[in-house]
């Protein structure tokens, strides 16, 4: 397509081509010479900007990306896909990362998508160590599929898309302890994280702001941080399970936060802070709570909840 641009000053009629730049055949090209050893597996782009039109896939078991933003503007799919499929296995495992990085998207497409779907080798991990990357705008995220565990994220921030943190359903030896140190999970239109397979996080001065809902969780969680909401008419946090696997549960610490702004105990608008559906589900609160409460109470369905000292929730329970 062609535009015209008038140039009035000097009485001039000046057509110029418009068209998108597009990075993704020069940036595999360059992460397949890593992967055939032909040149240095630390990409570092110096802060420059690239558009993708096609998803870019990292081999973790090989190359280190830093300092670079992209632009995605496919249509589907995901932005990065991270995974040892189609590639020779290492001779020499290291582990890599990406850092300093920043992707923008569009709610049609994931963020940075973790997986590999051989599930005869038990013995790949398709993670790779994330460190002060920001991710923007997209339907998912960070999306966790087969063949993952043990993730390693610092600085992380994700937000204005759909789902933050999405773990697939039926992940296949997949789901042991994952860790996130600071960052922020905020402004996500669903939920911060959607567990659709059970998993275990650990956040660890983590902040989750003004998602719709903060979490949905089918796995052990444990987190240190501050969870702050405006009411939504949802509960916050969602408790569920999966057959033979561990309940979701939250385990909170002493000093970490939860506050709804806007809180008016005598007139709230979710039906409750929680939701459980198992006698299983169990969530552990911190001391300091302001709007932990609902028209239903604090805690909906069977699961137990205690204070940050141990005592059951439910016996002492008054709208804070």
């Amino acid at each position: 397509m062609k535009t015209f641009l008038c140039l009035t000053t000097f009485g001039l009629f000046l057509p110029f081509a418009t068209a998108l730049a597009d990075d993704s055949a020069d940036l595999q090209d360059t992460l397949n010479s890593c992967y055939a050893g032909k040149r240095s597996c630390l990409v570092d782009l110096q802060g420059a900007t690239k558009t993708l039109t096609r998803p870019l896939k990292i081999n973790p078991d090989m190359v280190t990306i830093r300092n670079g933003t992209f632009e995605c503007i496919m249509k589907s799919g995901t932005c990065f896909y991270v995974s040892q499929e189609g590639f020779p296995r290492a001779q020499q495992e290291s582990i890599h990362r990406l850092e300093n990085i920043t992707l923008h998207g569009n709610k049609s497409i994931d963020g940075i998508t973790m997986n590999y779907t051989d599930n005869q080798n038990h013995n790949i991990n398709a993670e790779i160590t994330l460190s002060s990357v920001s991710i923007q705008g997209f339907n998912r995220g960070l999306s966790f599929g087969d063949n993952v565990w043990g993730v390693d994220m610092f600085n992380v921030v994700i937000g204005n898309g759909n789902i933050g943190i999405y773990t697939q359903p039926g992940a296949y030896n997949a789901g042991e302890r994952s860790t996130f140190v600071g960052g922020t999970i905020y402004n996500n239109a669903i939920a911060g994280i959607d567990e659709e397979s059970c998993w275990e996080f650990d956040f660890e001065g983590t902040s989750f702001d003004f998602n719709t809902q903060q979490m949905i969780l089918r796995g052990p969680t444990s987190f240190t941080g501050h969870i702050e909401n405006s009411e939504t008419e949802k509960p916050e946090i969602v408790l569920s399970a999966l057959v033979g696997v561990p309940a979701g549960s939250l385990y909170m610490s002493p000093g970490s936060t939860i506050t709804v702004d806007g809180w008016n105990a005598k007139n709230p608008k979710q039906p409750c802070y929680v939701e459980t559906s198992l006698p299983y589900n169990n969530m552990k609160i911190p001391a300091t709570l302001y709007g932990f409460g609902g028209t239903k109470g604090a805690v909906c369905g069977p699961g137990k909840v205690v204070t940050w000292d141990g005592q059951d929730f439910r016996k002492i329970a008054t709208p804070l």
